[in-house]
């Protein structure tokens, strides 16, 4: 018999669900480990599937994932339960910019809407504990940053300008460190918080 997340996996791709590219996901996982992270907000659920793969990496994780879209939120819930992992991931049924919370996080991964990751950024930064990191993904999408001129659809040109005026932004903004990985996945970007009193 299959493997359920394999199942995951692979229904999701079948079915043109958005899921983290496995390069990508098997970097996340490991910062995860390296870092010690052990309560995360995840920002667009999809069907669970980097939410199951965040869980399984040290059973003391507890992870809220915010979908917006009722039938991947269905989706999701049924498969973290097969998994049986219910109690340490909490699906919140809600758009992301209505989502609020007093919970600090080690890690906030983002991967929902990418023309929102600036108002993303400033929305969840007060839930970011001081030691902790952002992780966005999606950040070449798909190469098309190197060419958003040759693009011929205006809405997507749109969205790739809003991703490099994004990496533009966080990149020069002074309260963060920054890390890029462009040839990691889809493109990875790791912020921190600067430390002031370095």
């Amino acid at each position: 018999m299959k493997q359920e997340i394999a199942r995951i996996k692979e229904k999701a791709l079948e079915e043109g669900v958005p899921i983290i590219k496995d390069e990508g996901l098997a970097f996340l996982l490991n910062v995860i480990k390296e870092r010690n992270c052990k309560d995360i907000l995840e920002l667009g659920t999809a069907v669970g599937y980097s939410s199951i793969q965040m869980a399984k990496t040290d059973e003391k994780i507890r992870i809220d994932t915010i979908e917006k879209n009722e039938e991947m939120y269905l989706q999701a819930v049924e498969n973290i339960r097969n998994e049986k992992l219910d109690g340490r991931i909490f699906v919140h049924f809600t758009p992301i910019e209505e989502y609020r919370t007093d919970r600090r996080y080690d890690l906030i991964f983002v991967d929902a809407a990418k023309a929102q990751y600036g108002k993303y950024l400033e929305q969840f930064l007060p839930n970011l504990k001081e030691d902790g990191i952002m992780f966005f993904d999606n950040m070449v999408f798909h190469g098309l940053i190197y060419e958003v001129d040759t693009i011929t659809s205006r809405s997507l040109r749109a969205l790739v300008k809003k991703i490099i005026k994004f990496r533009e932004k966080v990149l020069n903004d002074e309260r963060f460190d920054i890390i890029m990985f462009d040839s990691i996945g889809d493109g990875i970007l790791i912020l921190t918080r600067r430390n002031r009193e370095a």
